[in-house]
């Protein structure tokens, strides 16, 4: 959940450019006459970041000339000292330290919009961030003096039904996404629990979650990305097109040098009932409960027992140790239940209960349902 910076290209020679925080990483790719060096920084939730160039290649111009640009092709634009300001640029984390002030934030509803907003970015000097759920955990991640391009209005979504081969929009959050193809399509992709989060990063970062040990992570199932380079231009990326690129969106996370418009994944059949039983135990069983689970982590992990587990203990005064079985037949039930049961036993002094419920009711309690973080509702 961060982003990647790209220098503008020179068409005669690499252009060193002035990164916006510390670069992590650099690779060249060379095109027909054009050599690019490609320098990525950890900057925003799901974004692309073109830093500003050197000023003796490109001179940047006022921020009245950026407005201009921009307003000439997206509808949406606002830009500091305007009423809205505050509220367009605020990202999800509220932290009092976290204060972003981009020269401009663009809601595109778009591929043409999203186009626009970083060829206006380059041609002034700016850096563009691409923001998808907004949950940047650094200063950064507000495109201090850059364009952030809002793609929360990129809601488009297709599913090829014969092949459960799913085409969404960038802009979804990942609750949105878990909604639509649950209440649509009966489908379910591999993802975590929190719906604000932008599924693109949770995509792009290779996010992990309840259906993890039977479906792998968020990235394994990409199968290819449309996406906006740092030119303007839109290109896609599977394993016969621009590979290296498909190969950076498989686990890239914000690294991958490209605003990202849209995902083809392959979802599954979603599951119908969860069989869950959860074990407490007091905070000084923990070294014990973590040795004993790792344990017995390769069997469990068998995607033949259809299963989750995990073990949470983060700002708590106990040590919870709640695992699933979705859509378990009674003999896997049978297993399943003994061999909690048997971990349990052997570090001794916790509590175990077994309950059964659906999928939407697992999301939103693992969302914070119950601490009244989000509605008791599957729209939340």
């Amino acid at each position: 959940v961060v982003s990647t910076s790209v220098p503008e290209v020179s068409t005669t020679a690499s252009t060193t450019a002035e990164p916006t925080s510390t670069a992590v990483e650099a690779f060249t790719t060379t095109a027909a006459t054009t050599q690019a060096t490609l320098t990525t920084t950890r900057l925003d939730v799901v974004s692309t970041s073109v830093p500003k160039a050197s000023t003796t290649t490109m001179p940047v111009t006022s921020p009245s000339d950026l407005e201009a640009c921009l307003r000439q092709a997206i509808e949406t634009v606002v830009v500091q000292g305007e009423s809205s300001y505050d509220e367009a640029r605020r990202c999800r984390n509220t932290r009092v330290d976290i204060v972003p002030t981009p020269l401009a934030v663009a809601r595109v509803r778009s591929e043409e919009e999203v186009q626009a907003a970083v060829r206006c970015a380059a041609a002034q000097g700016v850096q563009a961030c691409a923001r998808a759920g907004a949950h940047g955990f650094e200063n950064a991640a507000g495109c201090s003096g850059g364009v952030a391009i809002d793609l929360q209005d990129l809601q488009n979504l297709t599913v090829e039904s014969a092949s459960q081969v799913v085409h969404f929009g960038a802009g979804h959050t990942l609750g949105q996404l878990y909604y639509k193809l649950k209440t649509e399509h009966d489908l379910v992709v591999p993802g975590g629990a929190e719906s604000g989060v932008g599924a693109s990063g949770l995509f792009l970062g290779c996010g992990r979650g309840m259906l993890t040990q039977l479906h792998g992570l968020a990235c394994d199932t990409i199968q290819g990305v449309r996406y906006v380079d740092a030119r303007g231009e839109l290109q896609v990326a599977n394993a016969d097109t621009n590979p290296d690129m498909f190969w950076m969106a498989k686990g890239g996370g914000g690294e991958f040098p490209g605003i990202v418009t849209e995902f083809t994944v392959q979802a599954f059949t979603a599951p119908h009932s969860l069989y869950a039983r959860d074990c407490t135990f007091p905070p000084e069983k923990a070294k014990a409960l973590i040795k004993t689970w790792v344990s017995h982590l390769p069997e469990m992990s068998d995607p033949v027992h259809q299963m989750f587990t995990h073990i949470t203990m983060w700002n708590s005064m106990y040590v919870n140790f709640p695992s699933l079985c979705f859509d378990c037949s009674p003999e896997q039930i049978e297993w399943f239940e003994a061999k909690v049961n048997e971990i349990a036993d052997a570090v001794g002094g916790g509590t175990c209960h077994s309950f059964g419920h659906g999928w939407f009711d697992q999301l939103l309690f693992e969302a914070g349902r119950d601490r009244g973080v989000i509605e008791n509702k599957a729209e939340a």
